[in-house]
């Protein structure tokens, strides 16, 4: 998350976490989960936040 210029949030986390495992159960991919649950929690960070 400190690369990503990120503020740690538990529940980004947590989410995050549990969709990789979703995903890796699914494909058996490692950077097929990684990158797809990396974009899906970018994209909810940007509808998510308040300008």
């Amino acid at each position: 998350m400190m690369n990503a210029k990120m503020v740690y949030s538990e529940e980004i986390a947590n989410e995050t976490c549990a969709c990789y495992y979703e995903e890796f159960m699914q494909t058996a991919s490692h950077q097929d989960a990684k990158t797809k649950c990396k974009l899906e929690t970018k994209e909810n960070l940007n509808h998510n936040r308040k300008i």
